[in-house]
């Protein structure tokens, strides 16, 4: 996912790890001027270019 559009996320959102393709729904995001992590419900946190 780009920066931008990671930035835009909200709580309950539902995203996906490349990797697993397991969907996921947002819990918190934290942004920061380069990157945008994503802690998931399965309480693992996610940077923005590992999901979609």
């Amino acid at each position: 996912m780009k920066y931008r559009d990671a930035k835009k996320l909200h709580n309950e959102d539902q995203v996906r790890v490349k990797k697993t393709e397991q969907v996921l729904s947002v819990v918190e995001t934290a942004v920061t001027p380069k990157t945008v992590t994503v802690l998931c419900n399965n309480g693992n946190e996610y940077h923005h270019t590992e999901i979609k």
